[in-house]
């Protein structure tokens, strides 16, 4: 199977998955979530901590799904607001086992471990958050929207840059960005984001367009920030799970910074 039809089939499963778990209903959105947090976690401590013991490894992915978890009966109402302060002890748990590793360089470990967290495993948090914005039950058209904006800003950026990008936006990380291609995308995802308005009218025409405007450029920065830590760590791909694309953190990476955009834009105009 050739590059082009091993990445055609594989994005096509990819959003396939994503849109069936989204639109079938909250658990099925909420596993979503919760397995691509697993799995980028996973990813994340593979790559930072590699020479590190599994227990130093997983538990940073054991932390984050516990939070993820936490997260989805706080979102649904099953356990009040005031749970997010159990945040606190699993962060201090960490601190208290790096007394018993006894590797040398335990506070390194934690580093790497708090930072998954925050950078991975809180935005997902977010992210499962959108389903029931404005709302008591479940409702699919923000997070699908959210998707359909982020999947139309990356491929716009790429159709654009290619046709007809000259000027690099950020070389030093990232060499195939143009500028060209960001603005292309910029223009394209907003009149998406017109578009998804005329079908889903849980937020305003103008919210959906700024939100699309938003997720173009903290979803930029989500993608020069992951391509650093490549480059960072010298490898190309972030992992393998997905053939043709990459690890999961290639195909998420705007996310980790557009969720939180798009969440406190939502927080503060309505």
């Amino acid at each position: 199977m050739t590059n082009f039809w091993q990445r055609t089939l594989t994005g096509t499963l990819f959003v396939l998955a994503v849109v069936g778990c989204t639109l079938f209903n909250e658990w099925s959105y909420f596993i979503l979530l919760f397995a691509i947090n697993f799995l980028c976690l996973l990813e994340f401590f593979e790559l930072m901590l590699p020479e590190k013991k599994w227990i130093e490894k997983y538990l940073g992915v054991i932390a984050g799904s516990v939070i993820n978890s936490m997260f989805v009966f706080i979102i649904r109402g099953d356990l009040s607001y005031g749970w997010f302060y159990h945040l606190i002890p699993v962060f201090m748990l960490l601190f208290i086992i790096k007394l018993y590793e006894r590797t040398g360089r335990e506070f390194e470990t934690l580093a790497f471990q708090v930072l998954g967290i925050v950078y991975i495993c809180l935005p997902l948090s977010m992210l499962g958050d959108f389903g029931y914005f404005n709302a008591i039950s479940y409702g699919y058209s923000l997070p699908l929207g959210f998707f359909i904006l982020q999947w139309s800003s990356d491929t716009f950026a790429y159709l654009v840059g290619r046709k007809f990008g000259k000027h690099k936006l950020f070389e030093r990380v990232s060499p195939k960005k143009t500028l060209e291609g960001s603005i292309g995308a910029l223009i394209l995802t907003v009149a998406v984001g017109y578009l998804l308005s005329r079908f889903w009218d849980d937020i305003s025409t103008l919210d959906w367009m700024i939100i699309a405007a938003i997720i173009v450029v903290f979803g930029t920065f989500g993608d020069l920030t992951e391509s650093l830590l490549k480059r960072n760590m010298d490898i190309k791909d972030s992992g393998s799970i997905l053939p043709g694309h990459g690890g999961m953190l290639d195909r998420f990476d705007g996310v980790f910074l557009s969720v939180p955009a798009v969440y406190f834009y939502l927080l503060l105009s309505n």
